[in-house]
């Protein structure tokens, strides 16, 4: 997508801090975020009535503050009921307002997506030797080893207490058993440091179960229509967390792949 179908030339003439946020906003945006045409749109029409009437040079700031300021303050209020406080990244509620827009998007290119469950091992024991804000700082290092572990193209959410899902755009089962065993690694290796609630220094290792799954493990996934997307959707999530169940049960700290016809979960997830 071209800046300028983003931006006019008009308006960031003469609001440079108007520009710098628009950039910013951009930046944290996903592919087709309604935010961002709902921007563009707002321009368009600011461009349109600037030209119908020959707004003055020193009306400029003026109207370009109706189409955008406005806008985007409630655009980034918005947004940041999408990021989750502690760690920074997106959350649950993100995951379902983006997700299906990638869906979507995988759809009309005939490409494959993939999912990630994400689950730290024995999370609860953290928390109960050293304290809760060991655990906070805990989760924050593991997720911040995980966004270094996947690619720029990928979507990374904090999906509730310790678990983490990836969205993964063009992205097939198989490969996504590959990077999921890279963020496993890089876990396993990572030594976390934290403060206890005496304030005193722990240095431990974690790691993490992941549940892997791909559209192309899904029967339904070349029948969809695209208004079936949320469908699709909750499919995948369910499967993944199958896997991560899978993963858990069988020694855990390794990543499993979902295995059509066989969702039977035996034992709850710990």
């Amino acid at each position: 997508m071209s800046e300028e179908r983003f931006y006019s030339p008009d308006i960031i003439k003469k609001n440079k801090k108007t520009r710098e946020r628009v950039d910013n906003l951009r930046k944290s945006d996903s592919i087709d975020d309604d935010s961002v045409y709902d921007l563009a749109k707002a321009e368009n029409k600011f461009r349109e009535e600037y030209k119908r009437d020959g707004l003055l040079e020193d009306c400029l700031e003026k109207y370009a503050d109706k189409f955008t300021t406005l806008n985007l303050e409630k655009f980034e209020a918005q947004k940041s009921n999408w990021i989750d406080g502690l760690t920074g990244l997106r959350n649950k509620k993100a995951l379902y307002g983006e997700m299906p827009c990638l869906l979507g998007l995988a759809k009309r290119n005939n490409h494959d997506c993939s999912v990630l469950m994400i689950d730290m091992d024995f999370f609860k024991r953290v928390n109960d030797e050293y304290g809760h804000l060991a655990g906070d700082q805990t989760l924050k290092i593991v997720a911040d080893i995980i966004r270094n572990s996947v690619r720029e193209s990928d979507l990374l959410y904090r999906f509730g207490g310790e678990e983490f899902v990836v969205a993964l755009y063009d992205t097939d089962s198989r490969l996504s058993q590959t990077i999921a065993e890279k963020i496993r690694k890089n876990v396993e290796k990572s030594g976390i440091v934290v403060l206890d609630d005496q304030d005193n220094q722990q240095a431990f290792k974690k790691t993490v179960s992941i549940g892997c799954v791909g559209t192309d493990q899904l029967k339904t996934w070349e029948s969809t229509m695209e208004d079936n997307i949320d469908d699709i959707l909750e499919d995948l999530i369910q499967k993944a967390d199958i896997s991560l169940y899978r993963a858990k049960n069988t020694g855990r700290n390794k990543a499993v792949v979902y295995e059509p016809n066989n969702d039977k979960i035996i034992f709850e997830k710990v």
